[in-house]
Order: C-alpha cells, then sequence, then structure tokens
C-alpha cells in the first residue's frame, strides 16, 4: 500500500481570508492589532473540515529586518510546501499594512517546524532560464542565499528559542498530532534542557582517522548497576546540542516507558563524514565495535547481551541503524530507524514533491530490500521500530517494501507512518516509543 502524500492543494480555502483576521475595536494591522495577536499566538487555526483545518501563519514587516525593504516573505512547512518549487510558497500582503498572511489547509494529525524567509528585492525569486536541469541548478543557487534568512515565527507561543533548532524554526503541532508527552517539560521551557550529559569523551579512531566528541547519559538511579542496557544514538551532536534530548529520556524512563540504560550520543563530525560513515560503512561499525565499546567499558558498566542493545537513527542514520542490526546481530539486536536513507546508494530515486511518482512496482525498491530478500537477516530475530512521515514520498515507498521484505523473517517490527515530513520535530517523538517498543516497556 502506498500511503498517500498530503498537500495543502488537496483542499479548498474558505473564501475570504481577512473575516478571520479582523478583531473588535481595532483595526488589521495596527498596534492593538498585533497586540491582540500576541495574546492569542500564532499560527491561526481557523475552519476545520473532516480530517484538515485551514491555518493562517503570520508575519510583520517590523521585524526581522528593520529598516530594510521586505519585497516578498516566504515561507518553508516542512511536509506541506514544496521549496524544490520554482514558484516558491510566499505570504501575501496585506495593502496598507504591515501584515503579511499564508494560507494552508493542513492534516489536523500533522507535525511540521516552519520558516519564514524574507527577503529584499535583490533576493525575489527569479524567473530562470535554461533547460530543466539549468532551471534547477539556478533554483538551488537562489536557495542557498535564502535559507540563511530563514527566521522563527515571533508570535508562536510554543517557540523553542532555547535551542539551535528553534534559533530559525517555530513548531507547528496541529490538535490531533501524536503525543510526546515525555518532551512537555522541554517544550514548556522554551527548549531549555535541564538534565546534562554525565561524561564527554574525545574518542579519536584510528580506524577512521577522526577524533570526535561522544556524549554519556546514564538515566540509572546507581551507576553501579551492572551491565546497563546501552542505546548508540546517531547524529549525536544535534541530539545533545541543537534539540538536547536528554530530559525527554529522564522522563520516559521515571514513567517506566524506558529501562535505565546508558546512552551513548555519537557526534557526526561533518557532513561529508556523515555521509561516508552512515552510508552502509562496514569500517564504521568496526570501529564502533572494537574501539567506542572498550571506550565506553571504561566508564560504564554495559551490557554484551544484543537484545538490550539499540542503535537509533534518522535519515542516513537509519539506513546505517538498520544495516548494524542485519549485519552484526551478535552485537547489535535493537534498532530504532526513522526515516531511514533507504535509496541508499542511488539518490536519484529521491525526486521533490512535484516530481514524486509512485512507483510501478511495490517490492525490491531498494539495495537494502534486495539483500534482505536474498537472505540478509534470516538466521537473526531482531526487534526493529520503523516509522517514516506520510509527506516524505519515495521515502514511505522504500521504508513499506523494506518492511515488508523484513515481514517475511522471524524478526519482531513495528512500523509506523507518522503525519509529518522529514522532520526532527517529528523523530524526536518516535525515538522515545521506538525505544519503548524494542525494549518492550510500558506502551503510551
Amino acid at each position: 500500500m502506498i500511503v498517500e502524500n498530503i498537500q495543502t492543494e488537496e483542499k479548498p480555502l474558505s473564501s475570504n481570508c481577512l473575516s478571520w483576521l479582523e478583531r473588535e475595536n481595532c483595526s488589521i494591522g495596527d498596534d492593538k492589532w498585533w497586540q491582540t495577536l500576541e495574546s492569542e499566538g500564532t499560527p491561526l487555526i481557523v475552519h476545520s473540515q473532516d480530517d484538515y483545518a485551514e491555518v493562517i501563519f503570520l508575519w510583520r514587516s517590523a521585524w526581522p529586518l528593520a529598516g530594510e525593504s521586505i519585497k516578498e516573505v516566504y515561507i518553508d512547512i516542512n511536509g506541506v510546501t514544496d521549496h524544490h518549487r520554482f514558484d516558491m510558497a510566499k505570504l501575501t500582503n496585506i495593502e496598507q499594512t504591515d501584515v503579511w498572511f499564508y494560507r494552508a489547509n493542513i492534516k489536523r494529525t500533522w507535525r511540521a517546524g516552519y520558516s519564514f524567509m524574507p527577503v529584499t528585492a535583490e533576493l525575489v525569486q527569479p524567473d530562470y532560464s535554461g533547460s530543466h536541469e539549468e532551471k534547477k541548478a539556478q533554483h538551488r543557487q537562489w536557495l542557498r542565499q535564502v535559507f540563511p534568512l530563514s527566521c522563527r515565527d515571533e508570535l508562536n507561543q510554543n517557540n523553542l528559542s532555547g535551542c539551535d533548532w528553534g534559533e530559525t524554526k517555530s513548531p507547528l503541532c496541529m490538535q490531533d498530532a501524536q503525543p510526546q508527552d515525555e518532551w512537555q517539560t522541554f517544550d514548556q521551557r522554551i527548549g531549555v534542557g535541564i538534565s546534562q550529559p554525565d561524561l564527554t569523551l574525545e574518542w579519536s579512531s584510528d580506524l577512521l582517522n577522526t577524533t570526535r566528541n561522544i556524549w554519556m547519559f546514564c538515566t540509572a538511579s546507581s551507576v553501579s548497576q551492572c551491565s546497563l542496557p546501552v542505546v548508540f544514538v546517531l547524529d549525536g551532536r544535534f541530539w545533545s546540542q541543537s534539540m538536547p534530548i536528554y530530559d525527554a529520556l529522564s522522563n520516559a524512563t521515571n514513567g517506566q516507558r524506558l529501562p535505565e540504560a546508558l546512552y551513548v550520543l555519537i557526534d557526526e563530525v561533518n557532513g561529508q563524514q556523515r555521509n561516508d560513515e552512515l552510508g552502509c560503512n562496514p569500517k564504521f561499525w568496526q570501529a564502533l565495535s572494537d574501539e567506542l565499546i572498550p571506550l565506553v567499558s571504561n566508564y560504564f558498566s554495559i551490557t554484551q547481551d544484543p537484545q538490550q542493545t539499540a542503535v537509533v537513527g534518522q535519515s542516513l542514520g537509519g539506513l546505517s541503524a538498520m544495516y548494524a542490526v542485519l549485519n552484526w546481530p551478535e552485537r547489535f539486536g535493537l534498532a530504532v530507524s526513522q526515516s531511514g536513507s533507504f535509496w541508499w546508494p542511488d539518490f536519484s530515486i529521491v525526486k521533490p514533491p512535484s516530481e514524486y511518482i509512485a512507483p510501478e512496482t511495490t517490492s525490491l525498491l531498494s539495495d537494502m530490500s534486495q539483500r534482505v530478500h536474498s537472505g540478509l537477516g534470516s538466521t537473526s530475530q531482531l526487534k526493529i521500530y520503523m516509522e517514516v512521515g506520510s509527506g516524505e514520498d519515495i521515502m514511505v515507498d522504500l521504508s513499506q517494501d523494506l518492511f515488508q521484505q523484513l515481514s517475511t523473517q522471524q524478526h519482531q517490527i513495528e512500523y509506523r507512518v507518522f503525519d509529518g515530513g522529514h522532520e526532527r520535530l517529528c523523530w524526536r517523538g518516535g525515538i522515545i516509543d521506538g525505544l519503548a517498543y524494542v525494549f518492550q516497556c510500558k506502551s503510551n
């Protein structure tokens, strides 16, 4: 089954947007009106019909480029708008006001991050020329100029301005989005984490010829506990620094959703290093087994049981987590694979939403699916949690295909399609849900 992609164009918008913006005893755009909107918070959910709600996003000319004349304000809503389009989504200015708005019908179960990109005249999206490929190259160049201008919605009352992720994005969590209870305290503190790693080390790897940070966080009530379950978290710098996961892990442990465990967060170093290591690279996992695990064992007593050893990853990390458990089940028996890049090694499979076409075949779409179909993993019994966003197009097809192949083997597998895109704001909840599944703890 191919999960239908969700786009705003699928539902009609209400005819009169301005009526939804009117407030008593003030005019749209005057100071009192903005004060009223600030007290209400944005975006505005103004109308619901069936599974969708009409959402109005608002931006004010007064910020963030005070003193400069704003010509256009573009918007990027993860999994909803398509920034690859040659006519990127943008807000409309209400004449003679500093009010800009954008309307979208969004599924009531959706979760996403969104950003505004206000630009002056010289950075307005140009008319591209030449072949389609030449236009795509020109568009990529333009995006490299405007994406650094991304800013959050200053009127969003759920902003996570205390963490790096929230510096340029705001969260959109629709009313029926899947709960992320363990993250509530982090959100209430506007993205400021309280818990800190117990130990930060430098791992100098001879095999990988790199030095990187490793963050270790123990949720055990007593550090003397023997043979702790261990969780290796890929893209560890993001989950340690940009959107710290430590409070959520503590809350999940205290609520008995997760066992007491040691979490080892592994720095991705940089984009090139990440691509090289997480793209089904056996040397990376050899280094982790032969070098990192002994290093960690110098400080914490961790299990040697693969059924108590988990790997967590997203995107390329989701691919790599699956690769690890399928190839080294004697060491890694649990995987949380989120939006796995199962297109690897052929990125040409991935298209922007406007160019997405559902595959004609529903099986063996990827190299990993073919390997599993040929017997990879058939001699082991793994616990695997897989999820992907319904707004991820071909990623849904690839994930579902791999799930179907794995389902013919003797693994325990949970497969979920969440309403969202390729987005860490979604994945952060899936990390907790996935670990709860593979460790067979209390369900949410």
